[in-house]
């Protein structure tokens, strides 16, 4: 529930003359548009159920949107009220993906179980986790083999839309690394094999690896290869007669090209059988850390240079979920790219010369990684071949070159996407994109929208 601190700071405000230049209840809009949504859902077909969870969610949401709505009255900008009003955003995203996913499992339970009043509800309001390809296909296949009548207009808009292929897309995944996930532990012996082929950024690029110890203990050291923090989780799907020294399953942050012991598991009964078998997954970036919301970004464009948003935050296309505040600026092959912030180079890759509408093009996407001060990461994309003017490991500066825009993954025209992300910590699996400041000719930009133009300073 947003705290009466929210109301004690706005109250604070000083009264002053009203300025719509700067519309920073915009921001809030995607949330607003699906807590619409949500206000249908009954909350006892959600498992577990938790009476008022989406009410007293959509009632702060509602909050929000009008203090986003007062806030762009004010002039000039409170930075204390605007950086709390930021925060609210993304406390609310983060108890949205929650409810989101109690409701993914919800359904799929109502599949599994073959409840077709609860499937009914829950399929017949349109909100985001429908559009994920498993959570699409197995609605689409019961839909079909228990409503012949076709009765239920959401699933009858999925069908076409898995028939078009228009939006078969995770969204997550469309502009960001996916979660790799499933993987299975190594022995110890395994290890060096594996490191002489890794790639940055490859599935084995972060190893998990077990040996049995004198005593009976069986150790888990995770390595990573790659030169960027990533946030890994250890759990186990079967555990018998052995007892683990850490909570599970287990949420931990590996810095760049670093080792770490992750859990012991220790036998119960000497002499008895032990059992185990583990799984481990991972994700670039860390959950962790916490943005700086004072920071005012730079247009990664040359001073003077004119650019136009061909998808902004909440973009039609794929700026979705959690990757919704996410930047494609339309620009030609070719154009300089400059730090919009300065930090850390982490990750690069100007390899690939192929791109296309399509996510077979996905695996061939050039970018450059840039760690900032506060763990966040400036993510670039779409990097012409050999368009890098940096290396792994270099420090740059706020403004300087960086790299060449491209049309490289999956594009469908030349374009740079940029983003600040950081792990979703409810899922601990996603790259989160993060909402930003940034300062333009125009003046500060907080709501990106397709057809805007800007010029930097």
């Amino acid at each position: 529930m947003v705290r009466w601190v929210f109301w004690l700071l706005f109250g604070m405000i000083r009264v002053v003359e009203a300025q719509s230049s700067t519309p920073f209840y915009s921001l809030s809009h995607p949330l607003e548009h699906d807590a619409h949504q949500l206000r249908q859902l009954n909350e006892r077909f959600l498992v577990p159920h938790e009476p008022q969870l989406v009410a007293n969610y959509c009632n702060d949401v509602e909050t929000t949107v009008q203090l986003g709505e007062k806030l762009a009255k004010k002039s000039p900008k409170e930075e204390k009220l605007f950086a709390y009003y930021l925060e609210e955003l993304r406390s609310l995203a983060s108890r949205q993906e929650a409810i989101f996913q109690l409701y993914r499992e919800s359904l799929i339970a109502a599949i599994k179980t073959n409840d077709k009043p609860k499937f009914h509800h829950l399929a017949s309001i349109e909100l985001e986790p429908l559009h994920q390809p498993r959570i699409r296909s197995e609605a689409i296949a019961f839909y079909q083999k228990n409503f012949p009548k076709n009765s239920i207009q959401t699933l009858d808009a999925l069908c076409k839309e898995q028939l078009l292929e228009t939006k078969s897309i995770h969204f997550i995944e469309e502009q960001e690394q996916a979660y790799e996930e499933h993987l299975r532990t190594l022995k110890r012996s395994d290890i060096a094999k594996i490191k002489q082929t890794a790639k940055i950024g490859s599935q084995k690029s972060v190893l998990v690896s077990e040996a049995t110890m004198p005593n009976g203990d069986i150790v888990f050291e995770a390595e990573n290869l790659n030169p960027y923090v990533v946030t890994l989780s250890l759990d186990f799907e079967t555990l018998t007669n052995l007892t683990p020294n850490q909570t599970l399953p287990l949420h931990i942050e590996l810095v760049g090209r670093s080792k770490k012991e992750l859990v012991r598991l220790h036998p119960l009964h000497a002499g008895q059988p032990t059992v185990q078998k583990s799984t481990y997954g991972w994700v670039r970036g860390s959950a962790f850390v916490r943005h700086d919301d004072t920071y005012i970004y730079r247009l990664p464009f040359a001073s003077g240079m004119s650019v136009r948003v061909g998808q902004g935050y909440n973009g039609g296309l794929s700026h979705k979920g959690l990757s919704a505040y996410a930047i494609d600026f339309s620009v030609p092959i070719g154009t300089p790219i400059y730090a919009a912030r300065e930090g850390e180079v982490v990750g690069v890759d100007v390899s690939n010369n192929r791109g296309g509408a399509s996510p077979a093009y996905r695996p061939y996407m050039n970018y450059v990684t840039i760690k900032h001060s506060d763990g966040t990461l400036g993510n670039y994309y779409h990097l012409k071949q050999g368009g890098s003017a940096v290396r792994i490991g270099e420090r740059v500066k706020k403004g300087q070159l960086i790299a060449y825009s491209g049309n490289t993954g999956y594009t469908t025209a030349p374009h740079l996407h940029f983003s600040v992300s950081m792990v979703d910590p409810i899922s601990m699996r996603r790259p989160k994109n993060l909402p930003i400041v940034i300062q333009s000719k125009e003046g500060l930009i907080t709501c990106p929208t397709q057809g805007d133009r800007y010029t930097p300073l």
